[in-house]
C-alpha cells in the first residue's frame, strides 16, 4: 500500500514486524512479593502444592526503585501512555510503591494499579486522590466477608471489612474534591475472578460495588492451571447461574443509572457472558469465540517487565521472553528479532504454528491463546480503529 501513513502504529501493522513508536501501555510488575494466597491464584494458590526452590526464589524478584525510574524514562521518551502497575505479586508490597507512583505521575504517565488492596490505609489513600492516581482495579473476589476468607485462606473476614471501609473512605474523599474536579480520580474499578467457590456472590458483589461507590465493576473467568486449580472450574449448572445473575444486575443498574441513584456500570459484560459460555468453557478454554475471529495486535501496542526484569510480548506469553531490561534498553527490546517475530506470528495467527504452544498456562495446549486472553480488549479496540482508519483510505469496505 502506498499510503501516506501518519499514525505510527498503522504504520507498524502494515510493516508486519517493526514498531515506530513505542507501546502506549506497559504492565510493569515491579514485585513478584505478594501478602495473599488467592485460590484462585498462578502463582500463590495453596492448591499448587508445595514450590519448587525455584519457584521461592522467584516469588522474591523485586525491582529497585533505580531500575524502574530509568524505564520510565525510556518508555516517556517512546511515547508510552499508560503504565500497569501489576503481576505476579501486589504493587503495595513494594517498600518504595508511593515514590514510584510519585515519580510516574511526574513523568505524566496515566497510572493503573491492579491490586489486592489489603495494604492500602487511609493515609495511603489519601496520597492516592492527591496524586489523581487514574485507575485502580481492585481484586476482591468475593461479596462478603465469609466468601472473602474462604477464597484467601490466609485472611480474616475483617479484613473484608477493612477493605470495604477503605474503599468507601475514597469516595468520600472523591466526593469532597467534586468542587474543583470535573471528573475526581482514581476510578476504583472492582474486579471479580469467578469461579466454584464464589459464583453465588455476584448479587452482593453488585451490592458491595454499589455501597462504596466504585466506578465500575468488572468479571473475568478463572484462568487455571492444569492439574492445578481447575478443580475450580464452573459447571455448566453454575455458568448457566452466573450468566443469570450478571444479565439481571445489568438491568438492575441500568435503572439505578437512570434514578441517578448510582452511576456504575458492569465492564466488558458482553465479552464475559460469551467467554463462559463458549464451548470449551467448562474445560477452562474461553476464547473459541473471540481470539480467532481477527489478528492479534497486542505486539504493536503492549509489554510486559516483569520483577526479574524480563520482558514478556503480551500477558499471556510469561514463557516467550523479548529481552531483558538489566541487559538492554526497552528501546532495544521494542523492535529485537524475538519482539518482531512475536508480532509476525501471533498477526498471522496459524493456528498449527508451535510457536503459539508457549503462551498460556497449558504446556500441552497447541494454541495457548485458546484458554484466556488477558489483553484482548486491546486487540479488540486496535482490530475496530485500524480498520476504520484502512476504510478512509478505501483500503477496505
Amino acid at each position: 500500500m502506498n499510503l501516506e501513513i501518519k499514525d505510527l502504529v498503522l504504520k507498524g501493522l502494515l510493516d508486519g514486524a517493526k514498531a515506530f513508536v513505542g507501546p502506549e501501555t506497559v504492565q510493569f510488575d515491579i514485585t513478584n512479593r505478594c501478602n495473599n494466597n488467592c485460590l484462585c491464584c498462578w502463582r500463590n494458590s495453596p492448591l499448587l502444592g508445595e514450590s519448587s526452590e525455584e519457584d521461592k526464589r522467584e516469588k522474591e524478584f523485586e525491582l529497585p526503585f533505580s531500575v524502574i525510574k530509568k524505564t520510565i524514562d525510556e518508555l516517556k521518551i517512546m511515547g508510552t501512555k499508560k503504565i500497569f502497575f501489576a503481576g505476579g505479586g501486589d504493587p503495595f508490597v513494594h517498600p518504595k510503591i508511593m515514590k514510584i507512583l510519585r515519580y510516574a505521575k511526574k513523568c505524566k504517565m496515566k497510572i493503573y494499579i491492579n491490586t489486592n488492596f489489603t495494604l492500602v490505609d487511609k493515609k495511603r489513600a489519601r496520597e492516592l486522590v492527591k496524586l489523581k492516581v487514574d485507575h485502580i482495579h481492585v481484586s476482591v473476589l468475593a461479596g462478603n466477608s465469609k466468601t472473602y476468607s474462604l477464597v484467601h485462606p490466609n485472611k480474616s473476614e475483617e479484613m473484608f471489612c477493612k477493605i470495604k471501609k477503605v474503599l468507601k473512605y475514597i469516595a468520600v474523599l472523591k466526593k469532597n474534591r467534586r468542587q474543583h474536579l470535573y471528573n475526581p480520580l482514581p476510578h476504583i474499578n472492582l474486579y471479580y475472578v469467578i469461579f466454584n467457590k464464589n459464583y453465588k456472590d455476584i448479587n452482593e458483589m453488585v451490592d458491595l460495588a454499589i455501597y462504596v461507590k466504585s466506578d465500575t465493576m468488572e468479571f473475568t473467568p478463572i484462568d487455571v492451571v492444569a492439574g492445578k486449580t481447575d478443580s475450580l472450574l464452573l459447571d455448566a449448572e453454575q455458568i448457566n447461574s452466573v450468566t443469570n445473575d450478571v444479565k439481571n444486575n445489568i438491568g438492575r443498574l441500568r435503572k439505578c443509572n437512570k434514578s441517578q441513584s448510582v452511576k456504575i456500570n458492569i465492564e466488558q459484560s458482553e465479552n464475559f457472558l460469551k467467554r463462559i459460555n463458549s464451548s470449551l468453557a467448562l474445560e477452562g478454554k474461553y476464547e473459541s469465540k473471540t481470539v480467532i475471529n481477527q489478528p492479534c495486535y497486542v505486539g504493536w501496542a503492549f509489554a510486559r517487565i516483569t520483577a526479574d526484569g524480563e520482558v514478556n510480548p503480551c500477558l499471556k506469553a510469561h514463557r516467550i521472553s523479548i529481552g531483558n531490561i538489566y541487559k538492554n534498553s526497552f528501546e532495544e527490546i521494542w523492535n529485537s528479532p524475538e519482539e518482531q517475530e512475536f508480532r509476525r506470528k501471533s498477526f498471522n495467527l496459524n493456528l498449527n504454528d508451535i510457536y503459539l504452544k508457549d503462551i498460556g498456562n497449558d504446556p500441552n495446549l497447541t494454541f495457548g491463546c485458546l484458554q484466556s486472553c488477558d489483553n484482548l480488549q486491546i486487540s479488540l479496540d486496535m482490530n475496530k480503529k485500524y480498520i476504520d482508519i484502512l476504510r478512509g483510505y478505501g483500503k477496505v469496505k
